[in-house]
């Protein structure tokens, strides 16, 4: 197919005008951090002495207690017993979630991607100092215990403290603050 110089010029027209508008957006872009692959599995992720650098938390850390994401719901309940209310709820992008509330924790679970019946944990949230994270971490502590375990977290501000994730999925993990304390410690899988 030959274009024709008006359709030539066109077609020019519209690559200056998206060259522009890449080179305008790039001004108020952030620039996205490089990080470094671990070389060891045994690498400490806390950071103990330099709070300037921005550490992910690794995938397998996301527990609270005793409860893990991508835990089946029959390993949830042997840990936490019987929920004191369950909810069913058909998701249209993610299909059939299960909740499971206790008292201080909720466990929110997404059935198998073949329809069997098996739920997957994919966000676990505690608002109860009873249930701690593996590094010893409850609701009630100071934000100020939160980053000397954690590190510097990835953003926040004083409600708010967002980690970073090591993991090939998109996962969250952040503690909710009230005058410099956890209120509540809550990580995920995005679903989608």
């Amino acid at each position: 197919m030959k274009l024709t110089a008006n359709s030539q010029n066109q077609f020019k027209q519209v690559l200056s005008s998206a060259g522009a508008i890449l080179s305008l957006a790039s001004l108020f872009a952030q620039p996205l951090a490089v990080q470094a692959l671990p070389t060891s599995a045994t690498i400490n992720y806390q950071i103990s002495q330099n709070n300037k650098q921005v550490k992910k938390i690794p995938y397998k850390r996301l527990v609270i207690g005793g409860v893990g994401l991508g835990m089946a719901e029959t390993q949830v309940r042997k840990v936490l017993g019987q929920p004191l209310t369950t909810k069913n709820i058909d998701m249209p992008i993610a299909g059939k979630t299960r909740t499971l509330e206790y008292s201080g924790i909720t466990v929110k679970l997404l059935e198998d991607a073949k329809p069997t019946g098996k739920f997957f944990v994919y966000e676990i949230e505690a608002k109860s100092s009873k249930y701690a994270t593996l590094d010893k971490v409850k609701v009630g502590d100071s934000a100020t215990k939160v980053t000397t375990i954690y590190g510097k977290p990835e953003s926040g501000d004083t409600t708010r403290l967002n980690y970073a994730v090591d993991y090939s999925s998109p996962t969250y993990f952040y503690f909710t603050l009230g005058k410099g304390k956890v209120k509540s410690i809550v990580f995920g899988d995005f679903l989608g």
